[in-house]
C-alpha cells in the first residue's frame, strides 16, 4: 500500500459492531476536486470481502488511484460479521446496507453510491438499487439475465460445433459427482446459496438507474452459459429505453466465474476503472 495514493481503514458498525469492511479511499495529498460515489462491493455466498482471489482488494486499490472511495464489506453472516437472527435474507440485506449507509454518511457530506457484487452479490447490489435513491450505479459480475428468443437456437449451435467443448464439460461434471474432494471450487449456484432477483425487480433496478442519470457495468462469463450465450442479449432482454446510452455490457465466455486467470482479473479491472471514469466530470 502507498501512503501517497491511498488509505485504508478497518470498520466495524453497525448495532454491537456486528458487521465489518474495509474502507480504500484517496490519499488526503490526490487534491479530488469533485464528490465522487463511493463503490460498496458486497460479499456474496462463501466469498468474503476480499472477493474471488482478492479482486475486490485490487479493484479498490486501483479506483482510489482516480478519486474513488471503497466500502469492502462482509454482509452478516459472512467473513468477520456477525448473523442476524430471526430476518429472511432480504430483510437481513437491507439492515445492512441501511448500517453501510450510516457508516458512509458519517464520512462523507454528499453521499452517492455504486453497488457491486459477484453472482449473488449482483443480485443483492439490483436489490439495493430498487430500495435506495442513493446508488447512482452498479457493477453486476455474473447477473442472472433471461433467455432471450435466440438463445437455444445459439446454445444447440455451439454444441454442435464446439463438440469437444461440451465433451470437457461433461468430463468436468463427472468429475465433481464421483470426487467431490477434489479441490475445485464450488460455484455459488451449486452450493445452494443464489436467491436471484425477478426479471422485474432487475428491469426496475435498471431503470432507476436510468432515472438517476447513473451507469451499469455487466460482465458475464463461462459460469452464466446456461441462461446467456450472446453479447448484447441482457440489453435485449430488458428491453429499456436507451439501454446502450448508460449500460455497459460484456461477454467473456472464456474467462471463469471467479476469474481464475491471472489475464482475466487484470483485464476486469482495467475495465471497470475505465468504466468509472465514466463519473469524473472533465
Amino acid at each position: 500500500m502507498s501512503d501517497q495514493i491511498m488509505m485504508e481503514e478497518p470498520l466495524q458498525f453497525g448495532q454491537g459492531g456486528r458487521l465489518f469492511g474495509i474502507l480504500t479511499q484517496p490519499s488526503p495529498s490526490a487534491h479530488i476536486v469533485q464528490a465522487l460515489p463511493i463503490f460498496v462491493f458486497l460479499s456474496s455466498g462463501i466469498t468474503h470481502r476480499a472477493g474471488p482471489r482478492r479482486l475486490y482488494v485490487r479493484l479498490a486499490r486501483k479506483l482510489a488511484e482516480i478519486g474513488f472511495t471503497s466500502l469492502r464489506v462482509d454482509l452478516a453472516g459472512k467473513g468477520d460479521s456477525f448473523s442476524r437472527q430471526h430476518l429472511t435474507a432480504e430483510q437481513s440485506l437491507m439492515e445492512d446496507f441501511s448500517d453501510i449507509i450510516t457508516v458512509l454518511e458519517a464520512r462523507q457530506n454528499q453521499l452517492q453510491l455504486i453497488a457491486c457484487g459477484l453472482c449473488s452479490g449482483a443480485d443483492d447490489a439490483i436489490r439495493v438499487t430498487s430500495e435506495d435513491p442513493r446508488v447512482v450505479g452498479m457493477v453486476l459480475l455474473d447477473p442472472v439475465c433471461e433467455q432471450d428468443e435466440g438463445f437455444q437456437v445459439r446454445d444447440m449451435v455451439k454444441k454442435f460445433t464446439h463438440l469437444g467443448r461440451y465433451q470437457r464439460k461433461l468430463k468436468h461434471i463427472a468429475r465433481k459427482v464421483f470426487n467431490p474432494d477434489n479441490g475445485n471450487e464450488p460455484s455459488l449456484a451449486e452450493v445452494g446459496l443464489r436467491d436471484s432477483p425477478s426479471s422485474q425487480q432487475t428491469q426496475a433496478a435498471f431503470e432507476l438507474i436510468r432515472q438517476r442519470k447513473g451507469r451499469v457495468f455487466s460482465l458475464l462469463t463461462s459460469y452464466s452459459q446456461d441462461y446467456y450465450n450472446q453479447l448484447g442479449q441482457m440489453g435485449r432482454v430488458l428491453g429499456l429505453d436507451n439501454y446502450q446510452d448508460y449500460c455497459t455490457e460484456h461477454y467473456w465466455p472464456g474467462a471463469s466465474h471467479t476469474y481464475s486467470l491471472e489475464h482475466h482479473r487484470a483485464k476486469l479491472i482495467e475495465e471497470i476503472k475505465v468504466w468509472a471514469a465514466g463519473f469524473i466530470h472533465s
